[in-house]
C-alpha cells in the first residue's frame, strides 16, 4: 500500500478492511474469531474489537503456516468446524460464506472451498474437477500443465474444515520452493487420503477480489458502491445518477425516495419514504424523516423530522433535532440543539446549544452567541413558541426568550425576555407589549 497505515486499516467504503471482513465472519454464523497478524500487527490489534481474539505470524511463512500459528488458540475453542478466509478479500457476499458454511464438512469430507470462475485465473491456483464435478485436486499456476491453466476456476481465499482432520494432517503440508506452507495443499492431502471435497461458487468473480495497493482498492471500492446501489434501486429507491452517488452499505433507503447526482450518503444514515436528497448533500449518521427535503448541505449525526427542508448550503452539526414542519435556508447552521415543528430559520443564523419552540421565525443574522472566551464554557438559549427573533439579533447566553416574544432588528439580548413583550436595542431593552398577542385563544397570555 505504500502506506504508513497497515493494509487492513485502510478503508472500504467507509470502514477499515478488517472490519467488514469480521462483519462477513459473523453474518456467516462464526462463534469465535481469531486473527493471524502479521505486518504491522500492534496497530491492527488496537483497532480491534477486545472480543477478537488474535495471534502473531512471525516469520509470515504462508496461508497454510498462519493456521499452524494459531492452531493452539483454536483447539482451545473445541470448534468441529473452522472457516479460514482471507483477510484482504472483504467482497465475498455473506450468504455465499453461508452456502458454504451449509455445504458442510465432516469424516468423509473435511474440506470445502469457496471458488469462483474468473475471465483472467492468471496468477492464482486452479481447481481442477473431476470427470464427476468433485474437486479432484487443487494445482499452483507455476506447477500447471498448459491444459490446467486454461482453467478458469480458482480458489477465493475461504475454505471450511472439519478440524478433527485438520489438526490431524496440518503437520503435513509441504514446503513450497519459496519456502512457505499453502493452505490449497490440504485439498491435495484430503483427496490423496481418497476423502472428498466440496466446492461452492461464488455468484460472480468480482466477490473474491483483494486488495494489494491502492489501484486494488480503489476497484473494491467502485465494486462494492455499485452493488449497494443495484440493491437499493431494487428496493424501491430512484437513484438519479449512480455514477455521482456515494451511498455505504450500513444506511438504510425506505421506497419512493429520490437520490439526486453529487451525494454522499455514509455511515449509520437512515432516510424514510418520499424524501427527496440533493443535488450536491452530504449526509453521514443522521436520521431524515417522510417527505423531507435536503438539498445542497451538511448532515453530520443530526434528525430531521418529516416534512423538513433543508437548504439550499445548511449545515446541521452533530446534535442537531430539527422536528416536522420546520425549514432552514441557505448558510443555516444547528449544532446541538433543537428546532421546533414549523419554526422558520430561512438564511444567514446559527443556532447553537440552543432549544427553539415551535413556530419561531429566525430571521436573517441571528446568532446564539454561546461561548464565553473568559470561562470557556457554552452556554444554552432558550426561545419558546411562537417567538419572532429579529434580523441580526444577538442571543447572548444563557438566555430566555419567551413564548411569542419579539426582538427587533440588531437586537443584542444579554437578558431574559417575558413572554409576549418586544425588545429593541444594543443591549435590548423592553419597548412594548406585542400587539394582540394577548388575546390570542392559543393558550399564550
Amino acid at each position: 500500500m505504500r502506506s504508513a497505515r497497515p493494509k487492513m486499516l485502510h478503508n472500504l467504503a467507509g470502514r477499515p478492511l478488517i472490519e467488514r471482513v469480521l462483519d462477513l465472519l459473523s453474518q456467516a454464523g462464526a462463534s469465535s474469531t481469531v486473527v493471524v497478524l502479521g505486518h504491522q500487527a500492534d496497530q491492527v490489534r488496537r483497532a480491534l474489537p477486545e472480543s477478537v481474539d488474535t495471534v502473531l505470524q512471525e516469520p509470515q511463512l504462508g496461508t497454510g503456516h498462519a493456521v499452524q500459528v494459531a492452531a493452539e488458540r483454536i483447539k482451545a475453542t473445541t470448534a468441529r468446524r473452522l472457516l479460514v478466509h482471507l483477510g484482504d478479500v472483504a467482497l465475498v457476499r455473506a450468504r455465499s460464506l453461508q452456502r458454504l458454511v451449509e455445504a458442510g464438512v465432516g469424516p468423509d469430507s473435511p474440506v470445502a472451498l469457496l471458488s469462483a470462475e474468473v475471465r483472467d485465473p492468471l496468477g492464482y491456483g486452479r481447481v481442477i474437477r473431476a470427470a464427476d464435478g468433485s474437486v479432484a485436486r487443487m494445482v499452483e499456476e507455476a506447477d500447471a500443465s498448459p491444459e490446467e491453466r486454461s482453467v478458469r476456476e480458482i480458489w477465493s481465499g475461504s475454505m471450511l474444515f472439519w478440524t478433527p482432520w485438520l489438526w490431524q494432517h496440518l503437520p503435513e503440508l509441504p514446503r513450497s520452493p519459496k519456502g512457505e506452507y499453502y493452505l490449497p495443499e490440504l485439498v491435495n492431502l484430503a483427496r490423496a487420503g481418497g476423502l472428498g471435497v466440496r466446492a461452492v461458487l461464488t455468484e460472480d468473480e468480482q466477490e473474491v477480489h483483494g486488495v494489494n495497493d491502492r489501484l486494488q482498492l480503489a476497484e473494491a471500492n467502485a465494486i462494492l458502491r455499485r452493488r449497494t446501489l443495484d440493491e437499493l434501486m431494487l428496493s424501491g429507491v430512484t437513484i438519479v445518477d449512480p455514477a455521482t452517488t456515494y451511498i455505504e452499505p450500513e444506511v438504510t433507503i425506505e421506497p419512493d425516495v429520490t437520490i439526486q447526482p453529487g451525494c454522499h450518503v455514509r455511515g449509520r444514515t437512515h432516510i424514510a419514504r418520499e424524501c427527496e436528497i440533493g443535488p450536491n448533500t452530504y449526509i453521514v449518521d443522521s436520521q431524515v424523516g417522510a417527505r423531507s427535503r435536503v438539498w445542497f448541505s451538511v448532515v453530520e449525526s443530526a434528525t430531521i423530522g418529516e416534512r423538513v427542508s433543508i437548504g439550499p448550503f445548511s449545515h446541521l452539526r452533530p446534535g442537531a433535532v430539527i422536528e416536522d414542519g420546520a425549514t432552514l435556508g441557505n448558510y443555516a447552521e444547528v449544532k446541538n440543539s433543537r428546532i421546533g415543528a414549523d419554526t422558520q430559520m430561512h438564511h444567514f443564523a446559527y443556532v447553537g446549544d440552543a432549544d427553539i419552540g415551535q413556530r419561531v421565525n429566525v430571521a436573517a443574522g441571528t446568532i446564539t452567541v454561546n461561548f464565553s472566551s473568559e470561562t470557556g464554557e457554552k452556554s444554552r438559549t432558550v426561545v419558546e413558541d411562537d417567538a419572532s427573533l429579529g434580523s441580526d439579533t444577538l442571543l447572548v447566553a444563557p438566555v430566555h426568550v419567551g413564548a411569542g416574544a419579539i426582538t427587533g432588528a440588531g437586537a443584542v439580548v444579554t437578558h431574559d425576555i417575558p413572554s409576549g413583550e418586544v425588545w429593541l436595542g444594543a443591549p435590548a431593552r423592553p419597548y412594548r407589549r406585542r400587539k394582540g398577542y394577548d388575546q390570542r385563544t392559543d393558550g399564550a397570555t
